[in-house]
């Protein structure tokens, strides 16, 4: 009879520990706003101005040529599709503006991956500090406390 009831609680303590918890939160996932997006975008600075980009197109320079003074120049641009066109309908040659619009996007995404690793760096910096914070508490274990010093199988009846 003992043994059965002892087979009985202990079958249900084991079927209490493999229960998935309620309580349990979901993992909240920070996602961006439109005013972070906006703030994450890179702001242009044009050092040659979209006229002399013209000019240079009117006067026969090659592309190549165009494109190292944009690189020197260290300009980068905000295009709307609209003024794509217009710099198109300009005489300014379409490697001119791919290049135009490739170092918009690659401008864009560098933005985001500085953002998504500063943020990745104060996770794991929350971590860290959850960890040392977890590391400094004492170990209490209460199954080798007072008053079981020598654990609870070794109690005497």
């Amino acid at each position: 009879m003992r043994t059965l009831m002892l087979c009985v609680t202990s079958l249900a303590l084991l079927c209490g520990c493999a229960t998935n918890h309620p309580a349990a939160e979901a993992p909240k996932i920070s996602r961006i706003t439109p005013e972070e997006l906006e703030r994450l975008q890179p702001v242009p600075a044009p050092n040659l101005p979209l006229d002399e980009i013209v000019r240079m197109s009117r006067a026969g320079a090659t592309p190549d040529l165009i494109i190292a003074a944009i690189r020197d120049s260290h300009s980068g641009y905000a295009l709307t599709a609209s003024q794509m066109i217009e710099l198109a309908r300009q005489g300014v040659d379409g490697k001119v503006l791919d290049h135009i619009q490739a170092t918009q996007e690659q401008a864009m995404r560098d933005a985001f991956a500085e953002e998504f690793n500063q943020r990745e760096r104060a996770c794991h910096e929350k971590i860290k500090a959850l960890q040392l914070e977890v590391m400094r508490w004492p170990y209490y274990d209460p199954f080798w406390s007072y008053p079981y010093p020598y654990g609870p199988y070794w109690r005497r009846w």
